[in-house]
């Protein structure tokens, strides 16, 4: 499995009123039971020993994310000896639960860790889901996520679920999202062999609020899987699922990880919901709703749900809107939160931003050419030059590429342009055979490190699949360049150049 920052679905959850009793009874206890986090994060260590046997590999991996405004995991590793044993101590945030990852070979089971665990696993990789075990402390929680996966998969898996829904129409998905939660509830309950009471309000608010987040989410993508295309016109009656969703903020709720994408969208929904500024592809209506959605979040979110919010909100804009507005809407976050955690990475962003802007000159890179010969990104001076960076794990990156090569380079093959692929596979062969089989003949770049490249370092590329569009002199010609998806605006963008 590869962890795919990709801009399609990306990060954009009131339960009915027919709920099982378990959640009505949990639901009252979300705010007094789960930790209230810390202004300044803390750390604390668990440990997770234990035995292979007929393992997959020599290794095992442990990982997870602990930054909310981005996808950075923190990765550890263990050697297994001869015997398949292995021991590992690492760093958690402290005071919550931590969804992990473990990963040996190709297997993939998810953990929930809390300061102080200290697991031993045993497991069979020749049945690894169905005999994962564990002892120690934080072993009652372990196990129970285990069983999990079993019955009912992975915990991810849940908004998959959810995503393969969005085509039936409001009262049919209400229902049916519904159901996807009430089962969820009733594992709980048939599962809480002395769980504690704090991880029990945790996994009810789990899926509690991924549904308020795909309840936000129905209206668009539901029209768009019935026009089979991208659009902001939603009819009414689609917005009537939004009624089950209340305005339930708390604090105590920044541990859970659907809470967050909750934020992100419920002030976006009430004011779309309401006809708010429509059509959003006209510049002046997207900043006066933006405008209206920051003003809803600085007025009625607590502390540090505000903050999250606004932080993640700039964050994913930075990169798309005019610096000046960054910079202001920055003063006026920094002003607000002078000590916020999200700083650091606020800045980093907008260096970035900053650093690829139009007229700055475009990293150099060591290029392959469809010849076999090798050659620098400055070697093309003269021509425009278009960047697509892009994995063979990424579909929707190598659907994009062949609609380049078959439509916008056709239209400009006789132009001075270049079309320049980067690739941030590990395996640069294999790769390079699937665009031999697609028949893709363009210049090339083979990434080492994957998205810990310096090729991905030096763009500032946070997500697949990314592009740059560099004019004849060597320099970024526009912040968001269109896609080959736009192949219109693309070629209209590119012929500007020469």
């Amino acid at each position: 499995m590869h962890h795919v920052r990709c801009r399609y679905w990306q990060r954009r959850n009131r339960p009915s009123y027919h709920i099982m009793n378990l959640s009505r009874t949990v639901a009252c206890c979300l705010f007094v039971l789960l930790p209230v986090l810390c202004l300044q994060p803390a750390f604390a260590v668990v440990k997770v020993s234990g035995r292979i046997l007929h393992p997959a590999s020599d290794s095992i991996r442990i990982s997870y994310n602990d930054n909310k405004l981005a996808y950075y995991p923190k990765e550890f590793y263990a050697r297994l000896d001869k015997k398949g044993n292995f021991s590992m101590q690492f760093d958690v945030p402290a005071d919550v639960y931590t969804q992990a990852e473990i990963k040996h070979g190709i297997h993939l089971a998810d953990l929930m860790l809390q300061d102080g665990d200290s697991l031993v696993l045993s497991v069979d990789a020749a049945s690894f889901d169905s005999t994962i075990q564990y002892a120690g402390r934080g072993s009652i929680i372990a196990n129970f996520v285990a069983r999990h996966t079993i019955t009912s998969g992975r915990m991810n898996q849940y908004s998959v679920r959810l995503k393969n829904l969005l085509e039936k129409n409001p009262a049919e998905y209400m229902q049916a999202a519904e159901k996807e939660k009430a089962d969820e509830f009733r594992f709980l309950e048939k599962n809480n062999n002395k769980l504690p009471v704090a991880f029990v309000a945790y996994w009810t608010a789990y899926y509690t609020y991924y549904n308020y987040f795909f309840l936000q989410q129905y209206p668009q993508m539901h029209q768009m899987m019935v026009v089979r295309r991208y659009t902001d016109t939603v009819p009414e009656e689609n917005y009537a699922v939004l009624q089950a969703i209340p305005d339930s903020f708390s604090d105590r709720l920044m541990q859970v990880p659907p809470y967050l994408l909750y934020l992100t969208g419920v002030f976006e929904a009430r004011l779309k919901a309401a006809g708010f500024a429509y059509p959003l592809s006209v510049p002046a209506n997207a900043a006066r709703f933006l405008d209206s959605v920051n003003t809803l979040a600085y007025q009625q979110l607590p502390d540090k749900s505000g903050e999250y919010f606004v932080a993640q909100s700039l964050y994913a804009r930075i990169r798309r809107q005019p610096i000046e507005r960054t910079h202001t809407e920055l003063a006026a976050f920094r002003k607000k939160w002078p000590a916020s955690e999200y700083l650091k990475l606020l800045d980093k962003q907008t260096a970035i931003t900053e650093r690829l802007s139009p007229g700055q000159l475009a990293p150099d890179l060591r290029i392959t050419a469809p010849d076999g010969t090798h050659l620098r990104l400055s070697d093309l001076r003269g021509k425009a030059v278009y960047i697509g960076f892009w994995a063979t794990w990424c579909k929707p990156c190598v659907g994009e590429m062949r609609l380049a090569e078959r439509k916008v380079k056709e239209v400009l093959k006789n132009k001075p342009v270049a079309f320049v692929y980067v690739s941030l596979d590990d395996d640069s062969t294999a790769a390079a055979a699937l665009m031999k089989t697609l028949k893709i003949e363009s210049h090339f770049v083979w990434t080492t490190g994957g998205w810990y490249s310096p090729e991905v370092s030096a763009y500032g590329v946070q997500g697949l699949p990314t592009y740059f569009l560099v004019d004849t002199n060597g320099n970024f010609a526009v912040q968001n360049p269109p896609t080959p998806q736009q192949s219109t605006e693309l070629i209209v963008a590119i012929s500007k150049l020469y």
